[in-house]
């Protein structure tokens, strides 16, 4: 089955090749993330380890380290096994959370830190040090809610009656619920400030996009994309096209109706999730 561990692409790639469409807020946390990184992933893990991904933002932002970076690019389905540090985007400040490299994403959530590793198998290690195994059978995309009680996650589905993937809620007991369940792959979800809202991308209709639905399960609505085809991309797509995001990783909410997400070379979008108005954030500052 296709691993959904979405990459996001190496922040100097990013700053090279989308330094023009980059909001320059944003072109700024990339350099200072950057400058504060390098040496530290340098000094902790040796001189050929490179640090990634980026999960999440702010002082609970983590990263995702590899060893080396190998010399063959990697298969679409090989997934790079990750050690795990927190960067302070305020201060600078990193440290190191795990040194293992066993590990395919990494979300602060609370005063935890939520683990998933390269089997599925989600783990929450406490302030206090203990670990414990909260869910089983987690595809990745992982992203907390702001009350740091749940996350949203892509569920890996067996079974003839299951679809590929689904979007589903974990709280922090390790009660898991199926959001949405639709034909092929549904994934990168998001849930809004006030924990009600959940977005997540499918590719139902043939076309990646966004979807509404909440933690109730309601019947999930389209809200980009809509009449839409494969075919009317070929060639590059339409101008009503709205992309997605690259991961759930760099997913912020503006405020309960709005989603802004990272779709690819480091350009931003916004997302209205109740009319489904969508435009790229290119300038200005914030």
């Amino acid at each position: 089955m296709r691993k959904l561990f979405l990459c996001i692409t190496a922040l100097a790639a990013t700053q090279a090749l989308a330094a023009d469409r980059m909001n320059p807020a944003d072109l700024r946390r990339v350099t200072k993330a950057r400058e504060h990184l390098v040496p530290a992933v340098a000094k902790e893990f040796g001189p050929k380890a490179r640090f990634v991904h980026l999960f999440g933002q702010g002082r609970g932002m983590l990263a995702g380290v590899v060893a080396e970076i190998p010399e063959q690019a990697l298969g679409t389905d090989d997934v790079p096994l990750l050690a795990i540090v927190q960067y302070d985007e305020a201060t600078g400040a990193v440290r190191v959370v795990d040194r293992e490299f066993k590990y395919r994403e990494a979300r602060t959530v609370g005063r935890d830190v939520a683990l998933l590793d390269g089997a599925g198998n989600l783990r929450v290690r406490e302030a206090n040090g203990r670990e414990r195994l909260l869910a089983q059978g987690v595809g990745g995309d992982l992203f907390p809610t702001a009350k740091g009680d749940a996350l949203v996650a892509t569920l890996q589905m067996s079974g003839a009656h299951k679809h590929e993937t689904s979007v589903g809620i974990i709280d922090m007991n390790g009660r898991v619920k199926v959001l949405a369940d639709g034909p092929g792959v549904d994934a990168t979800p998001s849930i809004s400030p006030d924990g009600r809202t959940v977005v997540f991308v499918s590719g139902r209709t043939s076309v990646a996009s966004f979807y509404v639905t909440d933690v109730d399960g309601a019947t999930p609505k389209q809200l980009t994309n809509v009449g839409l085809e494969n075919w009317m991309l070929f060639g590059g797509p339409p101008k009503e096209f709205v992309p997605p995001p690259v991961s759930s990783h760099h997913m912020e909410w503006v405020s309960d109706d709005v989603l802004r997400y990272n779709a690819g070379g480091g350009e931003f979008w916004k997302l209205n999730v109740r009319t489904g108005a969508a435009a790229p954030d290119l300038g200005g500052e914030q």
